[in-house]
């Protein structure tokens, strides 16, 4: 099969941040920053070198700078530690601390990852600065940070879209309305957090995050191919119910029952996005899911998750084994070269990553990029590894492959969109918002379902 890729783009180059720095013959910290415009050079002053206060100012000076436009900005004024002492209160890295230990773990895994890379943020850059001095001002330069990103960082942060950041600056504010309720923060200063405007498209610098689609035909036919059966099956069955990628992966046979009213087979999640709202989500599978499911339910432990990366593995080398040219006798036995207590080992249960990455893989297999971007033969007769290949390519090829790889993979997300899509154009909104389970055919009609255009180019020739 022929395939098409997209248009190569010219990816922009982020600029290195100024550099923190201590002063040649003193103790304390500095930047210096440049005047996009008039080429002028200025200093600013951060306070005592590899202090926490010096480093939050530095991430606070290079925030207002960038939200200039890299003009030079004046220097934010800052408070000395004794004088916020007095002040009573704890500072905001203790309140982000607190609100982690206390509240954030009970969050989905998905969300806490997007606290914890906030709190991270909000830490760094004003974790001395005590709660009642917190303003919309400071949240204004924190959420200027998150649009400029910072290579330097460790890791590196890349800039975050426009819906990304809204989210995360509610984060922020809902962390000292939290703090509120424990009486940390006074009910004032939570207010005038919540009084900052959201980013409004085509209003702000901030970039507009990619549309998620649905999976293009070719890929997904190619793709199949190279899956094994577990992860074969996760998206025969995403294609066919709409779930979402979390739903499918914990599934276990206990989920799942005959419903007598309609005799269909549909599994009841206790754990599902919308779950701390109340709400219930049912999955049904019609037959030709019920088909997928068969040989995962049979004999398995009913406690047990239905698909395994244990599982995947053995027929990976079961395949390995099959494909054997050397005999029995000669080399190494199955089993003979295996670690007995390996430090990694493939687990019971897919997570939402893991099914990703196999999915990735299997992407990789099914469209490997050009020769001279894959890893090469060592002298040695030794394959180079990814880390190796990627450390020989120059930055044009390193772009070149990364283009490639956006081209030419897919991720689990987009089969619910895929699904959604065909579910409304063989059916209707109503009933793709039903079978995807959401409140309100609104999020189905301007998130998932993709319109069909071929009704669109129909009424066109006839009218026009």
């Amino acid at each position: 099969m022929a395939v098409q890729t997209a248009p190569k783009t010219t990816p922009t180059t982020t600029r290195k941040p100024p550099a923190y720095r201590q002063r040649s013959g003193y103790t304390q910290a500095i930047v210096t920053l440049t005047d996009a415009v008039t080429k002028r050079r200025q200093d600013y002053w951060l306070g005592e070198y590899g202090s926490p206060e010096s480093r939050q100012l530095y991430y606070r000076v290079l925030a207002e700078y960038e939200a200039l436009g890299r003009r030079l900005p004046d220097l934010p004024d800052a408070v000395p530690a004794a004088a916020t002492a007095a002040t009573g209160g704890p500072d905001v890295g203790e309140l982000a601390l607190q609100y982690w230990r206390r509240v954030a773990r009970e969050f989905l895994p998905k969300r806490c990852n997007a606290i914890k890379a906030t709190l991270r943020l909000l830490r760094q850059m004003d974790g001395s600065t005590r709660v009642a001095q917190y303003g919309p001002k400071r949240l204004r330069l924190l959420r200027e940070a998150m649009i400029s990103g910072d290579p330097a960082a460790t890791p590196p942060r890349k800039p975050w879209s426009r819906t990304t950041v809204n989210d995360r600056v509610r984060i922020v504010v809902a962390v000292f309305r939290w703090g509120v309720t424990q009486e940390m923060v006074p009910a004032s200063v939570a207010d005038a957090l919540g009084m900052l405007e959201p980013l409004k498209r085509g209003r702000s610098r901030a970039k507009e995050g990619k549309k998620v689609g649905p999976v293009p035909e070719f890929l997904l036919e190619e793709t199949m191919q190279h899956l094994p059966s577990p992860v074969r099956a996760m998206v025969r069955l995403q294609l066919l119910t709409g779930a979402r990628p979390g739903e499918i992966v914990g599934l276990r046979g206990r989920d799942i029952d005959r419903d007598g009213r309609t005799g269909l087979l549909v599994a009841r999640l206790s754990e599902h996005k919308t779950a701390h709202l109340g709400a219930e989500r049912e999955v049904y599978f019609g037959p030709e899911a019920e088909t997928v499911l068969e040989p995962f339910l049979r004999e398995r432990n009913p406690n047990r998750p239905l698909f395994s990366p244990a599982e995947a593995e053995a027929e990976r080398r079961a395949r390995q084994h099959a494909r054997r040219k050397t005999p029995i006798g000669y080399g190494n036995r199955p089993g003979t070269n295996r670690v007995e207590d390996p430090e990694r080992g493939p687990g019971d249960a897919y997570t939402v990553g893991s099914y990703r990455r196999a999915i990735q893989y299997a992407c990789d297999r099914a469209f490997p990029p050009p020769a001279h971007l894959r890893p090469r033969e060592n002298g040695d007769g030794r394959r180079e590894t990814e880390k190796q290949c990627l450390a020989r390519l120059t930055d044009r090829e390193k772009r070149e492959l990364a283009e490639w790889r956006r081209t030419h993979r897919w991720h689990p997300h987009q089969i619910r969109h895929s699904a959604a899509t065909r579910i409304r154009r063989e059916f209707g909104l109503e009933a793709a918002q039903l079978v995807l389970g959401h409140s309100s055919a609104v999020i189905t009609d301007a998130v998932y379902a993709e319109r069909d255009q071929s009704k669109v180019v129909e009424v066109i020739r006839r009218v026009g």
